[in-house]
């Protein structure tokens, strides 16, 4: 078995950091299942398709700052496993100092631009909060669409989407 990682974006000398980065936050399933990671740096930030063995793990998609790449990738594979991630890994409190009570998990249906195929992007946003345009990258074509998200997830890089 094995992780193929595919970079773009980034500068040869970065490659080997961003994939240190992805190889951590596998840990061992690397070695014992079929993992294929796609990352696409965009403006300080990666885009990333997972694409592993089981059916939550298929046509994963996030946005992580290159800052948090590592804890990025853990904290989604914990989630679309529902706790099913490596023993200590959990997602992390809402960085913008609000308690997780404050918040609503918000499910979101959207088309691409470029090839019409739907797919979810999933946040957490403060009630009342009002929202922005942020990218996404299409889960079936990786087309950059710009939609709207909660402000304070879309600025902290705190949304996914995934293939529907």
């Amino acid at each position: 078995m094995s992780l193929n990682i595919m970079i773009a974006g980034c500068t040869r000398d970065e490659r080997d950091g961003v994939e240190a980065s992805v190889k951590a936050a596998f840990g061992d399933r690397a070695d014992t299942e079929p993992w294929n990671v796609s990352l696409v740096n965009i403006a300080n930030q990666w885009s990333i398709e997972i694409d592993g063995p089981e059916p939550p793990y298929k046509g994963l998609s996030l946005v992580a700052a290159s800052t948090e790449l590592t804890t990025c990738l853990r904290e989604a594979l914990v989630s679309a496993g529902n706790g099913a991630g490596e023993p200590g890994a959990a997602p992390s409190a809402p960085g913008n100092g609000a308690s997780a009570a404050s918040q609503g998990e918000r499910q979101e249906r959207h088309e691409c631009e470029e090839c019409a195929a739907p797919f979810q992007v999933q946040y957490a946003a403060l009630d009342g909060e009002g929202t922005d345009l942020f990218p996404v990258a299409c889960p079936h074509c990786w087309h950059v669409n710009k939609v709207p998200i909660a402000e304070s997830a879309g600025t902290n890089g705190d949304y996914s989407a995934r293939a529907i």
